[in-house]
């Protein structure tokens, strides 16, 4: 009786721990595909200066911690993009980490980016370090935070 107790605590166990590890922390999944999906939308609304396609992705309290060092709003953000502040001619994304937490997920990687005009670093190569977070709202992620670091030459 001992032995079956055992048994079933342990089982128990096994399955609690592979049903946090499957929500928290983890790669994999069609959610990760959604996430990576998703990161490919904000890279290519960005390369085209698409401000609604942006504004769309981004959560009502989006925040960037920018390689300017300092934080930018979501209304910002969009205002810089409209203004050519942020124009790019090439946008390259090197995904290292995808992490899930609940309904939250980690991005992690370096990206490089080349400035074009009316951009004040129009032909600035710009390599980087990136966290972007996504949240689940309803049936969608959306995008609620990126922080980015030049990588000094």
């Amino acid at each position: 009786m001992i032995n079956l107790f055992r048994i079933l605590v342990g089982g128990f166990l096994l399955v609690s721990v592979a049903c946090v590890s499957a929500t928290s922390g983890t790669s994999g999944g069609s959610w990760e595909q959604e996430v990576r999906a998703a990161e490919q939308r904000h890279r290519a609304a960005f390369l085209a200066g698409d401000v609604a396609a942006l504004e769309a992705m981004f959560s009502a309290d989006f925040v960037v911690n920018s390689p300017l060092n300092v934080t930018v709003s979501k209304e910002r953000l969009l205002e810089m993009v409209r203004q050519g502040m942020l124009s790019i001619s090439s946008f390259e994304q090197n995904i290292e980490q995808v992490r899930r937490f609940g309904d939250v997920v980690v991005v992690m990687g370096g990206d490089t980016v080349v400035y074009a005009a009316p951009s004040p670093n129009a032909g600035q190569t710009h390599r980087r370090r990136f966290t972007d977070l996504w949240r689940q709202e309803g049936s969608r992620w959306r995008f609620v935070a990126r922080q980015a670091n030049i990588i000094c030459p």
